[in-house]
This record gives C-alpha cells, structure tokens and sequence, in this order.
C-alpha cells in the first residue's frame, strides 16, 4: 500500500510577495492529487495578526475539504501575540494522530518563540513527545513535524535558527525511531538522512520570498513497502522533480534505508 503525504510550509498571508495564483494552483493540485494526509509546517502568516489567521484558516479549510490537514505553528505566526489566534481559529499548538488502518502516526509540536526567529522545543514538550512516541504502536511509521529546521540546510547564510535544542531532541528521535521529521522555516527544500531517519524541509508554497534559484514549492512524500520517493513540486506548474529516492530493507524488525539522498534540489 502506498501511502501519499504532502508538506506545504511558509504559506505567509500578509507578506506583500504573497500570490493568490500560487494558492489556487495548489488547491487544484491537491485535488488531482489525492493524498492521504495533508501537513502544513508552520508559518501560515507574516505578522501574526486576526486577519491573516482568517485567510490562513479559509485556505486550511478547503485543503481539509480534500483530505485529512494537520497544522502547526511557526515563527511568524507567534509574533505579535499571533499564538492566540491560532489555537482558536487553527487549533492546538502540538498534537498527535494515530492511524493504525493507514499504518502511520503523526505528531505535531511547537518551536516557535514569541517575537523572535529563534526557536526550541524545551524540556515541557520533550517529555510530552517521548511519552507520545512511547505510545505509538512499534509497526507505525513514526513521522513529526514541527518549524524550525532539525539540522542546516545549505545555501541559507548563517544558521542562526537551527533549534536550541535540536540535540537533544535529535537523540529521543533515534531512541524512538522516528521515521521522518518534516520542517520550514528557511524557504529552501532540502533532505538529509541521518540514522535511518528522513529530515524533509519544505520551500515556501505561496510567495515570492525565495532564495537564489529556489521556485515557489512543496514536498511530496511517497512511501511504499520497497521505496520512500521525495518530490519537489512546483507550486505555479506542478511539475515534479525527484529530491531523494531510498531503498526500503525489512530484517526482522528492524527498518533499513539503503540508500542516500540526493541533497539538496533547489530548482523545480
């Protein structure tokens, strides 16, 4: 059974590159689409203010319309007291979804820090995520996502914003055995693999706010019984480009990824 997951991230209403035109084309392309599940990464706005969270939560509700959307906040979003809005209109800061029929589990957290770009994880939601991991039926493929970046993404200029505590929370995931840990934040699509686990940055999906070469994308995640795919998709086009392709090994229980990754694609 192949299992379909797209990652949208730093969709920023209010930014002044934002376009409409990239936000449509999305929507249409998750309708041909059809995935299983749906993340968005964080950074739904640009200053944290009402009326951009409305936008944002009018965009997440026809993504919803197409499938099951899972939400956490980023550094824009906590500015401006912005967090506010989003656990009334978007919903909890952290959480956790178990699909047992779909074969994979969920977990959302919030490294955000009001006003700064800076973000960690802390003591508090380490513990929570450890017990949450300690739950999660062993079979399930593991998958997190939170905003800012796990480990640095090339061609960003200086990792200032790597989280705080990105060792620590690196050594529970190896300890669990996470899968995948999906993140933003730089607006550069990047995978890294690193102790059997997948590390996916996604691009920004709806503005002009790019670096170098870099297109306005997505991430798209395809996971089978034999491969793991990670396509760069282009938010204006919808063309596909292939960031990474592995090679999935079963040994008894253990799960081994054979191969590399192909870096980092910054052109769709």
């Amino acid at each position: 059974m192949e299992r379909k997951i797209i990652q949208i991230s730093d969709i920023h209403f209010g930014e002044k590159t934002f376009s409409h035109d990239l936000k449509y084309n999305i929507l249409k392309q998750m309708e041909s689409e059809n995935p299983d599940l749906i993340v968005v990464s964080g950074d739904l706005t640009t200053h944290g203010y009402l009326q951009e969270y409305e936008d944002a939560l009018t965009f997440l509700d026809e993504l919803k319309t197409i499938t099951s959307t899972y939400t956490i906040p980023g550094n824009h979003d906590a500015r401006n007291v912005g967090l506010i809005h989003f656990e009334k209109l978007i919903g909890h800061r952290k959480f956790v979804h178990v699909d047992k029929n779909g074969g994979l589990a969920i977990i959302g957290l919030d490294s955000s820090e009001p006003d700064i770009n800076d973000g960690q994880i802390g003591v508090d939601q380490l513990d929570w995520v450890k017990t949450q991991l300690d739950r999660i039926p062993s079979d399930l493929c593991k998958i997190v996502t939170f905003h800012h970046h796990l480990l640095p993404i090339p061609q960003t200029g200086r990792e200032r914003n790597i989280l705080l505590d990105s060792g620590d929370l690196l050594r529970v995931f190896s300890d669990y055995g996470v899968d995948f840990v999906l993140n933003g934040h730089k607006h550069v699509p990047n995978v890294w693999m690193i102790e059997k686990m997948v590390t996916l940055n996604s691009g920004t999906a709806t503005t002009r706010k790019l670096r170098g070469n870099t297109q306005a994308s997505y991430n798209q995640l395809l996971i089978n019984e034999d491969k793991i795919i990670v396509n760069l998709v282009n938010s204006q086009s919808g063309y596909k480009k292939e960031m990474a392709n592995y090679s999935v090994k079963v040994d008894g229980s253990e799960y081994l990824i054979c191969s590399y990754c192909h870096n980092s694609l910054h052109s769709v």
